[in-house]
């Protein structure tokens, strides 16, 4: 019985560090977001225009308009996306174009595939 309460002793202590260590670590970072947060604060400025037919309260800048051939930051990144996009689409179609090697060009290249490939194909035999 002995064993018993000291097993059960030992097994609170060492849970309550730990779940004591997860608090204090949740409380630092919960400060540190604070902290972080109020530096970023800003008093708001009274605006003595009248609001336009925009949402209230909404910033709204007109971009400049670029000059014939030059590409904005905008478009840029809306090229980019498309890319990125484009790229992913035809890897998951598994389109001849983004494959490495031939279809079938390396089933026997080692033991491990071989293996590998009759496991698939006869997952179990009895012996």
């Amino acid at each position: 019985m002995d064993n018993i309460a000291f097993g059960l002793w030992m097994t609170v202590m060492g849970m309550g560090t730990v779940f004591l260590l997860l608090v204090l670590l949740m409380l630092m970072l919960r400060g540190i977001g604070w902290l972080d947060q109020r530096g970023k604060r800003t008093p708001p400025t009274p605006s003595h225009t009248a609001p336009t037919d925009h949402a209230a309260g909404e910033d709204f800048t007109e971009p400049e308009p670029a000059a014939p051939g030059e590409l904005t930051p905008e478009l840029i990144a809306a090229i980019s996306i498309a890319v990125i996009t484009h790229a992913r689409v035809r890897r998951g179609q598994a389109a001849p174009a983004m494959r490495q090697v031939q279809p079938g060009s390396q089933l026997f290249a080692s033991r491990w595939v071989s293996v590998g490939r009759s496991y698939q194909n006869q997952p179990w035999k009895a012996r």
